[in-house]
């Protein structure tokens, strides 16, 4: 029985890492088709360089076995277990976070879990704990779903509960408002996850448990042919049982690297639904071979308008979050910087850890908003210009314009790409903050657009 229990074990944990691999590194074969056949039909110059690019960034991810996005986000799992397999003893909990911190430090994947978030937002340094959910069925086997979940998508996830009466127009207008609100926060095109039923907690564990479990295809093609939007790439719904007097709806917003994987365990050997695309060759863009800008001619930056696609070279700075927060009290306590604002472009960025030989992990920028409160102040120190994604406040594009600053956005979800334009990455100052801590870097040829 030991033995039986032991290897069990091993087998769970094994599975586990090798689909936390998979799911960072290993684009879906028919997403890819998707992507492929909009990047080949679309006459839209603007979105046909957006999807040259992901495409682009696919391959890459694959063939240098690098994630497809530095955030390698919070790992959720689902696991099925059958009732005829003896598994009394095991500490499931325990065995899917040992794999996941087993697959995020060899594989030097980004950590993005902190160990409480109201009380205590210090980074676990192992991206656990996992979000586990363990299910039973009348089975000889064990299934393993498992999604990985970045944040600026998975902050414009919604819910919303609606009673009874509500009509399905009701329904489509709230997944419309939410597309809407996410923008380019999300990086579309997006993979809607949408979850009908339960309790308000359940309907989001079934918008989660749609990307692997879809049970209304219908209602699936009827949301996607009422958007109507270059920003959906695939809609998922999964509907269940509720309360009489409720109608939960909950939406799980994911990017274009939509990220999950799974697998079954049966016979002491281990199954794996993964298939590999069929990649296919990508002509290069037309934003490829933009001018390029150096940040070091502020005369050049400055005359840059919305619109303009171009190519930025020269110092720049990483800062996002913990480290904004920092450098805000530094400047309202009059204390030096560890770098000068005056005349520097700060990039919303946190990347992976490198591997031997990378001057950097895959990087990528995160959501732009939520440094909007900080605008005022570092932009009034004569901070030059940022790069992120997504949309800007009202306030925040005031200050930027006040102070005749820049706002440039890059391309979300192709880290691999974009770290090929790092030449030199050292950090500086708050090494303890891991990821967001401030680097300063040599970018040759960044691919950005000026929006602000």
């Amino acid at each position: 029985m030991y033995d039986m229990i032991y290897c069990m074990e091993n087998l769970i944990k094994e599975a586990v890492k090798n689909l936390c691999f998979n799911a960072n590194i290993i684009y879906g074969k028919n997403l890819y088709n998707t992507l492929f056949s909009r990047f080949t039909e679309t006459k839209d110059r603007s979105l046909k360089n957006k999807l040259r690019y992901i495409l682009k960034n696919v391959k890459l991810a694959y063939d240098s076995k690098r994630p497809m996005c530095q955030d390698t986000g919070n790992v959720i799992v689902f696991i099925k277990i059958g009732t005829k397999l003896q598994v009394s003893g095991l500490n499931f909990n325990k065995i899917i976070n040992e794999g996941v911190k087993e697959a995020y430090c060899e594989n030097f994947f980004r950590k993005s879990i902190v160990k409480n978030a109201l009380t205590d937002r210090i980074n676990t340094e192992t991206n656990t704990p996992a979000s586990v959910y363990i299910e039973f069925d009348d089975t000889d086997e064990i299934k393993i779903d498992l999604l990985v979940k970045g944040a600026g998508a998975e902050n414009m996830s919604m819910l919303k509960m609606f009673p009874p009466s509500a009509e399905k127009n009701d329904i489509l207008n709230f997944i419309k408002e939410t597309v809407d609100k996410a923008g380019e926060k999300a990086c579309p095109p997006l993979v809607l996850g949408i979850g009908i039923g339960g309790t308000a907690d359940g309907a989001m564990v079934l918008s989660k448990k749609a990307f692997f479990e879809q049970n209304d295809p219908d209602f699936s093609r009827e949301i996607i042919k009422f958007l109507n939007s270059d920003k959906i790439l695939d809609v998922k719904v999964k509907s269940d049982s509720a309360h009489m007097a409720s109608l939960p709806v909950g939406i799980t917003v994911n990017c274009h690297c939509t990220r999950h994987a799974g697998c079954v365990i049966k016979n002491n050997t281990i199954f794996f639904d993964s298939e590999t695309p069929a990649f296919q060759p990508i002509p290069l863009a037309p934003s490829e071979t933009a001018r390029e800008i150096r940040t070091s001619d502020y005369a050049a930056v400055k005359s840059l308008k919305p619109g303009d696609e171009i190519l930025l070279t020269g110092e720049i700075y990483t800062a996002r979050d913990a480290a904004h927060k920092r450098l805000a009290a530094m400047i309202k306590n009059h204390e030096k910087l560890p770098f000068e604002l005056n005349g520097k472009i700060i990039f919303y960025a946190g990347p992976c850890p490198e591997k031997d030989g990378e001057i950097s992990g895959p990087t990528g920028p995160t959501t732009a908003y939520r440094m909007d409160k900080y605008c005022e102040s570092f932009y009034s120190s004569g901070l030059l210009g940022t790069i992120g994604k997504g949309e800007r406040t009202e306030e925040a594009a005031a200050a930027i314009k006040k102070y005749n600053g820049r706002y440039f956005s890059a391309y979300g979800g192709i880290s691999c790409l974009l770290a090929q334009c790092i030449k030199t990455s050292e950090i500086i100052a708050f090494e303890d903050l891991g990821a967001e801590a401030v680097r300063r870097q040599y970018v040759e040829k960044l691919p950005v657009r000026v929006e602000i």
